[in-house]
């Protein structure tokens, strides 16, 4: 009786494994890479504690309660990990001048969720947010 209930129990546990029904959907790692002039300083801001909503016009509304703020050069690239708060939030603008040819790519557990490229003009940063199983939209505003 027990080899019996044993080999429906494996049957049915690896059925399930390989057709991810029991997988955590649930986001681990973002990774942002941001190329452009080489050299180049830009200002990030990177945050996993944040809320964000979107309103009747389809924008979304950030409110960050942490961030870091972070000067760098070009390129840069680096995982974040998102485990714990399942949201990204992250804002790339200029520093002291324009620039001319910037792209930035945000992977979510290795899906590309954003693809932007041009320039970095004043006052028109490149804003990413991503919260697990909430909608948000391109139009970002932080309030």
């Amino acid at each position: 009786m027990k080899r019996p209930a044993i080999a429906i129990l494996l049957a049915v546990s690896l059925l399930a494994g390989g057709c991810g029904l029991l997988d955590d959907p649930s986001p681990n790692a973002a990774r942002l890479v941001i190329r452009g002039d080489a050299d180049k300083p830009v200002r990030l801001i990177v945050s996993s504690q944040f809320v964000s909503s979107v309103n009747e016009q389809g924008v979304t509304g950030v409110v960050i309660i942490k961030s870091d703020t972070i000067v760098t050069m070009l390129p840069y690239e680096k995982v974040f990990r998102i485990e714990d708060d399942q949201r990204f939030f992250v804002e790339t603008a200029r520093l002291e001048t324009d620039l001319q040819r910037v792209t930035m790519q945000v992977f979510v557990d290795g899906r590309k969720l954003f693809d932007e490229a041009g320039a970095l003009l004043t006052s028109l940063p490149y804003r990413f947010v991503y919260a697990f199983n909430q909608r948000t939209t391109q139009v970002i505003v932080i309030i």
